[in-house]
């Protein structure tokens, strides 16, 4: 039967207790800031396409009706939270988007009628 040596090892030892100061304050706070923003940019970003998507689909409403109403309610929005110019500028570049799309099923049903 093999004899065990004894390991030469110091004792275990626990990692501290978590506390409210283990972690640093800043990173914390950075930390919760991000997902604050990123929460505020995809609810209102989910919020602008599904309402139109929504009023052009279910409603009638005119695409570029929508389009323009839902541009104003965005851009408010974005500074009544205070999200500054990206969020502008990203509502008018989705506004972009959409028309080039809305041109592109325009040319795609001129073709096909």
């Amino acid at each position: 039967m093999a004899h065990a040596e004894p390991a030469n090892k110091g004792p275990i030892v626990a990692p501290p207790a978590h506390t409210d100061a283990y972690m640093d304050m800043a990173s914390r706070r950075g930390m919760w800031a991000g997902f604050g923003t990123f929460t505020t940019w995809g609810c209102l970003l989910l919020t602008l396409t599904v309402g139109y998507a929504t009023f052009v689909l279910t409603m009638g409403v005119p695409w570029i009706g929508a389009m323009i109403g839902f541009a104003v309610f965005g851009i408010a929005a974005g500074l009544l939270m205070n999200m500054g110019g990206a969020w502008v500028a990203t509502v008018i570049g989705l506004c972009v988007l959409g028309v080039f799309i809305e041109i592109l099923v325009w040319l795609g049903s001129a073709l096909l009628g």
